[in-house]
């Protein structure tokens, strides 16, 4: 096939944070899958990836990068492969290095885009977060498409935009947070089995260290004991050192919130389509649906609101609610536990 100078997909559906989801590789699933007339929702990229069972809290400091899915597994490649097979699709990615050349993600964005097929990115604009490339001009010098920070007015400098919302940048490759390209019209694989899916709510949701990260049921300590350091709550803090630690705070309430409400969506359904395995999972799901309450009827009005302005970030340092909000997420911590307990009897074969 000859190279194009142009192309774009036209109807490929938008990315953006909002009430229907708030984790952008699964949201870039959803967007593909539609796109190519597949029937993956939401809730089963969520679930299937593995990312709706994840928590993760850098222990070396406040990191606006823990919410990242990349940190569902101890192995970064594997959300990535599990999200595929939600779209019954094997994973092919191409990853930058210090070898590789823009050419080679030109190329590979072309070749896709020009068989009909979108291509999800970590980065182009912003983070190293996943979007969705739907379109290239001057030979992929330009891409298009949707991304979650494509409206953040830190970014406007690099990014105009197409009539049907699509973003237009030429600064993608400068991006040192562009960093991967993952196909969408691979070969066709079989979807993951429940018990596969299962196997890998329960990896995610285990409690261990992985570097400096603590993962899983064992993240909650990490989290409690950064909100209980009162030294770094000073009384004379600055806006920006709150507006980080409001920024943590909410990433990993946003992650319980958002994925702890799709993981029990995808146990009650899976118990639905198999009569015999509803007794487990039905009780798993109730204990994640336990979580996302304690957030939005204990946690959110605390702090006076979902929002994460000044108001947000005043609520979150004083001494008393860190030590209310320590106490919630022990409550969050148990019901997580179990929830794993409840998966791993499954696994087991005795639910």
């Amino acid at each position: 096939m000859e190279k194009q100078d142009n192309a774009i997909l036209y109807g490929v559906p938008k990315v953006a944070y909002g009430q229907d989801g708030c984790t952008p590789f699964p949201m870039c699933i959803q967007s593909c899958a539609k796109y190519l007339g597949l029937r993956v929702d939401y809730t089963r990229a969520m679930a299937e990836s593995g990312a709706a069972f994840r928590l993760a809290w850098n222990t070396d400091c406040w990191d606006g990068g823990n919410v990242d899915a990349v940190f569902t597994f101890d192995d970064p490649d594997k959300v990535f492969r599990c999200g595929m097979r939600a779209m019954e699709r094997e994973l092919k990615f191409l990853k930058r290095t210090p070898e590789t050349k823009k050419q080679d993600f030109t190329d590979f964005i072309c070749r896709e885009i020009d068989t009909g097929n979108p291509v999800i990115a970590l980065g182009i604009i912003g983070p190293p977060e996943a979007c969705v490339i739907a379109g290239y001009r001057e030979g992929g010098n330009v891409l298009m498409g949707w991304n979650v920070f494509q409206e953040y007015p830190e970014y406007q400098g690099s990014v105009r935009f197409e009539e049907n919302g699509y973003f237009l940048t030429g600064d993608w490759w400068e991006n040192p947070e562009t960093i991967a390209l993952i196909a969408t019209g691979t070969e066709s694989l079989p979807p993951l089995t429940p018990r596969e899916t299962i196997r890998n709510a329960a990896e995610a949701l285990a409690g261990r260290m992985c570097e400096n990260y603590a993962k899983g049921i064992l993240a909650y300590d990490a989290w409690k004991s950064a909100l209980l350091c009162d030294r770094d709550f000073p009384a004379d803090a600055v806006l920006p050192l709150l507006v980080e630690r409001m920024m943590c705070h909410g990433d990993a309430m946003d992650c319980l919130s958002d994925g702890r409400s799709h993981g029990a969506k995808y146990l009650r359904r899976l118990a639905e389509q198999h009569p015999e395995m509803a007794p487990g999972l039905n009780a798993a799901a109730g204990e994640l649906e336990g979580i996302v309450e304690i957030i939005w009827k204990e946690m959110i009005p605390v702090l006076g609101g979902w929002e994460r302005g000044e108001a947000q970030m005043r609520q979150l340092a004083k001494t008393e609610n860190r030590r209310l909000f320590a106490g919630q997420i022990e409550r969050m911590k148990a019901h997580d536990e179990r929830a794993y307990n409840y998966i791993c009897k499954f696994l087991d074969g005795n639910s």
